[in-house]
């Protein structure tokens, strides 16, 4: 399990400083095992700002006619929270899903703005704060750019460019499965696949397990991408 000194929302600090800031918001790490629910937005339990320790989860939203979007997924120093996320609708559920068995820590969003004690690394812990969601919003707007793509080849020619320019590299490992990948695109899976295979077929990419690989150094047509930047 992670030092809480070594994830980003508490760069900067010492880890005895971590835990003295945990007694300021009389909370610590909690457990939770793979498939249960660690939080639900707008939930009895009043807002607060998760991270995740240890373990992988997922930001799950399900509407009103039983339709499952993953929004997010999260890793150690994964941040979720009302606080860093966009409004959803009354009708709507949203959800973090533990996919593994993980330890998290919660914060009151209520006491996050002030300290009765006013150390030095509550105000550290607000800096850090702001720069996460600021890539949180980055991040957003990463995703709108997907999925402003009209079709599934579209979809996934615009997200494979990203992350080959954000590794700098023609190969690339994807954070998640190809079924999560479908879920993440909001895109049927089979067709999905049929497309990968399409590309695989025309000589754009090959895709073995997370693991992909564009054939060509100049895999960006114009007529197959939607407006994101080779770096």
């Amino acid at each position: 399990m992670e030092k809480l000194s070594n994830l980003p929302l508490f760069a900067g600090m010492e880890e005895a400083g971590c835990q003295q800031m945990l007694e300021c918001f009389h909370t610590g790490p909690r457990s939770f095992r793979a498939g249960e629910t660690a939080y639900t937005y707008g939930g009895s339990s009043g807002r607060m700002l998760g991270i995740l320790q240890s373990g992988c989860a997922a930001l799950v939203k399900i509407d009103a006619d039983g339709g499952r979007t993953v929004l997010e997924r999260l890793g150690p120093g994964g941040v979720f929270g009302e606080l860093i996320a966009f409004a959803s609708l009354p009708c709507d559920s949203v959800t973090v899903v533990c996919e593994a068995d993980c330890v998290i820590v919660f914060l009151p969003q209520a006491q996050l703005a002030s300290c009765g004690k006013s150390c030095a690394c509550h105000r550290q812990l607000l800096e850090n704060l702001l720069s996460l969601i600021s890539q949180k919003a980055f991040a957003l707007s990463e995703r709108v750019e997907v999925l402003s793509c009209r079709s599934t080849r579209e979809k996934l020619l615009c997200y494979f460019r990203i992350r080959a320019g954000e590794e700098k590299s023609l190969s690339f490992s994807l954070p998640f499965t190809l079924s999560a990948l479908a879920e993440y695109l909001c895109v049927d899976r089979s067709a999905m696949m049929r497309e990968l295979k399409k590309l695989r077929e025309e000589g754009f990419l090959e895709v073995s397990g997370k693991q992909v690989r564009f054939l060509s150094d100049q895999p960006f047509g114009k007529a197959d991408l939607c407006a994101a930047s080779w770096k």
